[in-house]
């Protein structure tokens, strides 16, 4: 009878109680975050003071308790024993783990090697959920290598009063798959030729689920493209028929409006129109404008695609910037050909600029003037990253190179050169990024606008100093630019929270006046920063101290990683 009675105490005041704060111990491996976001509660990070301690419920912990308890099985943990108790003021979960299973043993039978691919290796402690994502990345590794369809039978046998897991993937693919019927479905303004030409496989043609992520992106890159569907699910033996099924934007017409602050040009504003699709077939016309403090332009551009994942694109348009020391005007006119190769990318181009110099306050570095420059360019990019907002693993690799020759319609002979890699490796919880850029430019003959050359110094460059103000100065104060420049930057990006990314970064730079930068006189900076994960990227602030002068320090703002 007591014990009844004690027992209708205790329930009644459960029910009558109000939430309460959750503190967990015993919890060795696994974090306290972790277990808040099993029982669906958000934790705030230390950084978050606006938001209160996470409370629940007391008649929710009968509840709870199973949910954490399949949390830790999930993770290897099969013994684990989980209690708690109810205070005044707070609910106290105990945390008994007791040993994991570990791996005793993975093996495989594959035509294919796929012994990068196994996350396990003998005594590691078994995750279910790394196994499950292992069976996912297998199947992908062999749809990228013509098996459409593969009999995966993937197996995890726990040996519970051993505390060991036995893992084994057995791999048998069909024979190798070609794609099928290609039918396309595309709405009346836009030719299903032009659908089909955007595509990187044809009927007959050996099957890859590379080939229609490639497709993908090279449909999307027209900006007038709403929706993609290109469905493979359908298999008839060893042939993969392709619907691809394409939508546009029913109001072709866009218009763009915004305004914001970056530390390179302070206060900006822009505004655009754009058509996605004029007249029909996905040809772009648009007119753009922008103002800062230091750039003004406007701008009219098209675009369109060709045969052959080829693309055509001109634009024309007035730009005005301001430099420290001068000012500049220039009419520029670009007419563009891109060969579309993801995840390679080629480039030429023509370009007529016709820039005027003026309010020089040193006629030696900025003379003022008139210059007509038509330059040849050429670009290669290979771009192998996961994200181009926020990549985490990969590499990128650039190339662009233009000049000129002193004629009746260009004042200047020139070349210019300008190399960029970047290559991003995974770490636990962690990226760690690097970039690399060399640059050279050289007048053999007449002169070009001083805008040509290199200025460091910012968010883009070396984060110590203001925008264009690190290198050489004139008697005046003002950067005079280099003819050569040699920049590295390596970040270490780390999670800090939900939404939230720390970095540490140093920055090194080199200039010159002359082809190759001066190695003895190198600008270098380090400092910290801090991301806020967004949708169209993440939101940055950078504060980089100047490593020989540590008093010397910027703070920079921008959206996405730097590379």
């Amino acid at each position: 009878m007591k014990r009844a009675a004690a027992l209708f105490m205790v329930t009644l005041c459960l029910a009558l109680a109000e939430p309460l704060y959750v503190n967990f111990s015993g919890n060795r491996s696994i974090d306290d975050r972790s277990l808040y976001e099993a029982m669906g509660i958000e934790k705030p990070y230390f950084f978050e003071f606006w938001k209160k301690r996470p409370k629940l419920d007391p008649k929710k912990l009968d509840m709870m308790v199973p949910l954490l308890e399949n949390y830790y099985k999930s993770h290897g943990f099969y013994h684990v024993k989980i209690t708690y108790r109810v205070e005044k003021d707070k609910i106290l979960i105990k945390i008994e783990e007791h040993k994991p299973v570990t791996v005793a043993d993975v093996s495989y039978i594959s035509p294919l090697d796929i012994k990068e691919l196994l996350p396990f290796k003998k005594g590691d402690r078994f995750d279910a959920e790394k196994f499950v994502q292992s069976k996912e990345r297998i199947k992908e590794f062999y749809a990228n290598r013509r098996y459409c369809n593969v009999d995966l039978n993937a197996k995890a046998y726990i040996d519970i009063e051993n505390d060991l897991a036995y893992i084994v993937y057995d791999i048998e693919p069909n024979e190798p798959c070609i794609f099928g019927t290609i039918s396309i479905k595309t709405p009346a303004n836009l030719d299903e030729k032009i659908v089909r030409s955007l595509l990187y496989f044809r009927e007959g043609d050996p099957y890859s689920a590379e080939l229609i992520r490639k497709s993908y992106k090279e449909i999307y890159a027209n900006e007038g493209v709403e929706r993609v569907i290109i469905d493979d699910a359908k298999h008839e033996g060893n042939r993969v028929p392709v619907k691809v099924t394409v939508s546009l934007y029913p109001k072709p017409i866009h218009f763009t409006a915004g305004a914001g602050y970056s530390s390179d040009e302070g206060l900006n504003v822009q505004m655009g129109i754009k058509h996605r699709n004029f007249p029909k077939n996905l040809k772009t016309v648009g007119l753009q404008t922008r103002y800062s403090q230091v750039r003004r332009y406007i701008k009219g551009s098209y675009d369109m695609p060709l045969p052959n994942h080829n693309r055509f694109a001109a634009e024309t348009g007035y730009n005005y910037e301001i430099f420290d020391g001068y000012k500049e005007r220039s009419m520029r006119a670009k007419a563009l050909l891109k060969h579309l190769r993801w995840p390679q990318v080629f480039q030429e181009s023509i370009s007529i600029d016709n820039t005027t110099t003026t309010d020089s306050g040193d006629l030696v570095n900025f003379p003022n003037g008139k210059l007509l420059i038509v330059s040849a360019n050429g670009a290669w990019e290979l771009d192998r990253r996961d994200s181009v907002l926020n990549p985490t693993k990969g590499y990128k690799i650039g190339v662009e190179a233009s000049g000129a020759v002193k004629s009746p319609i260009s004042d200047a002979t020139y070349y210019k050169l300008f190399v960029t890699g970047a290559y991003h490796h995974p770490l636990k919880n962690a990226t760690l990024s690097m970039r690399l850029r060399q640059g050279t430019i050289k007048a053999k003959q007449g002169h070009i606008p001083p805008s040509y050359r290199f200025y460091a110094g910012g968010m883009n460059s070396n984060r110590a100093f203001g925008y264009r103000q690190l290198g050489p100065k004139n008697s005046l104060g003002n950067p005079v630019g280099a003819f050569s420049i040699t920049e590295a930057t390596v970040e270490y990006r780390f999670d800090i929270g939900r939404n939230f990314r720390g970095v540490l970064f140093s920055d090194l730079t080199y200039l010159g006046q002359k082809s190759i930068p001066d190695y003895n006189r190198a600008y270098i900076s380090i400092g910290p920063g801090i991301r806020y994960m967004t949708p169209i990227g993440p939101i940055a602030f950078d504060l980089g101290f100047d490593a020989q002068h540590f008093s010397r320090y910027t703070l920079h703002f921008h959206i996405g990683e730097l590379f």
